[in-house]
């Protein structure tokens, strides 16, 4: 065997495995989603393709790494002239550079073409919502009966006694997960049948990565000039046409935890 054609297949396969991944990543749903409705692909859940692309990230910098003391005699090739002189700034590596640069400053700076991908599959993360239902809050499957209580507006004990009802044994204590895992559930299915039995207590919008501040307004029924006002003083600054998730959270805050915050106070008016 020689280790540097294995060296090269394990980057071929590293890289096919790494490309796999990275599409279903690039298109998967929002954490949100996807723990709430256990979203799997070929039973594969996302935090499994992270962790798969993780790995194969680590093989495919082992294997580049030794290709290129495999091949540094041709690698350093490109950078000479004619006449063997080693010239850093040749042209392939100048049009090398320049893609470099350019796909670097196109995802920092959203240019055009790189904000229009970037968007679409934006556009395929938040579609999965169609076809869903979000949770009431982030990561509302990790909280127990009681904390989930309290923050969606039910009675425990009501709770408790509609699980019961559907001969779900539960405690305060347990998890919209676990309750979801130990009966081969999602934690949107147990949430959805104690909707169905005591209401939904709280408006729930979704799509956040599609609209625009001046429907997250509309929604909230709030308008538009004092949310954007009220948004300012809470250290946001945006206009009516923006996209609320996208602009929001390159600002350093969480979209669903801005829209609560406007939900509880619609909530205490009431």
């Amino acid at each position: 065997m020689k280790l540097k054609k294995i060296t090269s297949l394990v980057m071929l396969w590293s890289m096919i495995m790494m490309t796999y991944t990275g599409i279903i990543l690039y298109i998967a749903p929002h954490g949100r989603v996807a723990y709430w409705t256990n979203w799997k692909v070929f039973g594969w859940s996302k935090d499994q393709f992270a962790d798969v692309h993780t790995t194969f990230m680590l093989l495919f910098i082992v294997a580049t790494l030794m290709h290129l003391y495999y091949n540094w005699k041709p690698l350093t090739s490109y950078m000479k002239n004619q006449v063997k002189e080693f010239i850093f700034f040749t042209k392939e590596m100048l049009v090398a550079k320049s893609l470099f640069v350019v796909f670097l400053l196109g995802t920092l700076y959203t240019l055009p073409l790189f904000s229009h991908f970037l968007e679409f599959g934006e556009e395929m993360k938040e579609s999965w919502v169609e076809k869903s239902e979000e949770p009431p809050y982030g990561h509302a499957e990790e909280s127990t009966l009681k904390d989930f209580s309290q923050k969606t507006g039910y009675d425990l004990d009501q709770v408790l006694r509609v699980l019961n009802d559907h001969n779900i044994s539960a405690s305060p204590t347990d998890t919209l997960e676990y309750l979801a895992i130990e009966r081969g559930k999602t934690p949107g299915d147990i949430f959805r049948l104690i909707s169905a039995s005591l209401g939904n207590k709280s408006p729930r919008i979704t799509g956040l990565g599609r609209k625009s501040f001046d429907e997250v307004a509309k929604v909230l029924n709030i308008e538009s000039d004092v949310f954007l006002k009220e948004l300012e003083e809470m250290g946001i600054k945006a206009q009516k046409d923006d996209k609320f998730r996208a602009t929001i959270e390159k600002q350093g805050f969480n979209a669903r935890d801005v829209v609560d915050t406007f939900l509880h106070i619609y909530e205490k008016e009431e």
